[in-house]
């Protein structure tokens, strides 16, 4: 196993337990965000099944997502990413709560190891992004012991670029919207 794959395989398995090391009120954020989140989207499936709007008619619980969690144009870093290079494959997600952006893992597999997701808050590993003047500000990929890298997101089409620096050296991988 190479340097890369050997750190890289390291991180991921500081990215599966990152929540672990950091406050109750992070994870609790998180954990309300996604349930609220989760809520209103079946508010939003009752009301396509019901038929209480057609076409252009835009109900208000819709115009209230939209509002709270895609407000501006950052909003295109939010969706599921998957990652294949020489050393792993990944899929992860971004979503938005509060104008902030977190990071999930859903999947990895580096060879040696392999992760699925649970859908609860040890699954995200990634915070403290946020999107201004056109650019995504630098966020923290957070380790189990709490450690954490700066991460920087430069988004063009479908590619997501994520840089972060390992061992002293900078890295960059290319994320691709699935």
């Amino acid at each position: 196993m190479n340097n890369i794959t050997f750190v890289i395989t390291i991180l991921f398995l500081m990215l599966i337990t990152a929540c672990n090391g950091k406050t109750e009120r992070k994870k609790q954020m998180i954990t309300s965000g996604i349930a609220e989140m989760k809520s209103e989207m079946d508010s939003i499936r009752k009301a396509t099944e019901t038929n209480k709007y057609s076409g252009d008619d835009d109900p208000s619980v819709v115009k209230q997502l939209q509002s709270k969690f895609f407000s501006n144009t950052g909003d295109s870093i939010v969706g599921v990413w998957e990652v294949k290079n020489e050393y792993y494959m990944a899929i992860y997600e971004i979503i938005k709560y509060d104008d902030q952006y977190f990071g999930k893992v859903h999947y990895y597999n580096d060879g040696t190891t392999e992760y699925t997701g649970n859908n609860n808050e040890e699954d995200y590993f990634l915070e403290d992004v946020f999107y201004n003047d056109g650019k995504y500000s630098t966020g923290k990929m957070y380790m189990p012991d709490g450690s954490h890298y700066q991460v920087k997101f430069t988004l063009k089409g479908d590619d997501l670029t994520v840089q972060i620096t390992l061992e002293g050296e900078p890295y960059s991988e290319t994320w691709k919207r699935k």
